[in-house]
């Protein structure tokens, strides 16, 4: 084997596989057209070196490419509006552009996704959550490509990230409908299998819950996409049980609006029969009947941190330093004290 170049390239991974550039390339590509065990031998090779191929033009001269690039798991919320708009005008600003990719909470699609932005030598990334094969980090890494994990906190040092804290925001919710006198707690959220923010708020319910004496009840909670219609059928069934929750914590405000819908077509008043929360704030939670209590996520500081904080690393070379952003639950006319025995549903 010859010794390995400072930069591998293509053709040094082709000379140690005994294949042509072509099919180095075909296996990239498109890996299902190259036999199995030439993939197999190739493959290895690739992850062994961390190679991604350079996407950029052969006369491409200057090593700054001017882009960043953000992943987020759907353009569907409009959260996500605010946090992207706020990251643009600062990347603007530093005569950075922005491109914008939807992972639609797929694993498989944001590999693809990170791969093709580090093909692109891109000056820095956005993640949003901090749960993905370390591999891919290992490949920013490598590639020395700057990168900030958005939305949630990291557990690891060595994964910088700028956003809220979510077990923090959701305790606090929670804790906020039991010293109501709320002790049966619907909770509505996402599929945590798939969405570690998602995870971290359940898992702030379940704390909190144990920490005030109050037995979980699994029945309670219902793990859906975050889609409205989905919400208002996950909470009519939660209200139709034999003992119906007084309060709902939905860890996003689709949900929340899916729920407090699904009340109003049942007849069952909010708050006077159940309370209920959100979860970012959007603007909609400030306008319906009646308006809804949310917990203030701050996407726009968020978006600009990250931002800001991409630009040092690509322009000064500084490295990017985790922050916390703290968030506010937001008191409105969803919620109030528990109905008395008298009153509960059913």
């Amino acid at each position: 084997m010859k010794d390995k170049p400072k930069s591998v390239t293509i053709r040094w991974l082709a000379e140690q596989a005994g294949v042509s550039v072509a099919t180095i390339s075909r296996t990239l590509r498109n890996p299902d057209s190259v036999a199995p065990e030439t993939r197999e031998r190739i493959l290895k090779l690739v992850n062994r070196h961390h190679f991604v191929p350079d996407g950029r033009a052969a006369t491409f001269s200057s090593q700054r490419t001017g882009v960043v690039g953000l992943i987020v798991p759907t353009i569907s919320n409009s959260i996500y509006a605010e946090f992207t708009e706020a990251i643009q005008s600062r990347l603007q600003a530093a005569d950075l552009s922005l491109l914008i990719a939807n992972a639609n909470y797929s694993a498989d699609i944001e590999r693809q996704i990170i791969r093709k932005l580090i093909e692109s030598r891109v000056e820095g990334v956005i993640l949003t959550g901090y749960k993905r094969d370390p591999a891919l980090y290992e490949l920013l890494r490598h590639y020395r490509i700057p990168f900030v994990v958005t939305w949630s906190l990291s557990p690891k040092a060595t994964i910088p990230a700028i956003s809220f804290d979510n077990r923090a925001a959701a305790a606090e919710a929670t804790e906020m409908l039991i010293k109501l006198g709320h002790n049966r707690i619907g909770l509505i959220c996402g599929m945590t299998s798939i969405n570690d923010r998602a995870a971290q708020r359940l898992e702030a319910y379940r704390s909190v819950l144990s920490r005030y004496k109050i037995p979980y009840d699994p029945e309670l909670v219902s793990e859906q996409p975050f889609e409205i219609e989905v919400a208002a059928e996950a909470a009519t069934r939660l209200l139709a049980l034999a003992n119906p929750p007084t309060a709902l914590f939905c860890a996003n405000d689709i949900q929340a609006l899916g729920a407090l819908f699904a009340c109003q077509r049942l007849k069952i008043r909010v708050p006077k029969d159940v309370s209920i929360i959100g979860f970012d704030d959007l603007p909609i939670t400030r306008v319906v009947n009646p308006p809804l209590s949310s917990v203030h996520v701050p996407a726009k500081r968020m978006g600009h941190a990250a931002a800001d904080a991409l630009i040092d690393a690509a322009r000064k070379s500084i490295p990017v330093k985790s922050q916390i952003i703290a968030t506010e639950l937001i008191m409105r006319g969803s919620t109030m004290s528990a109905p008395t025995a008298k009153s509960k549903l059913g």
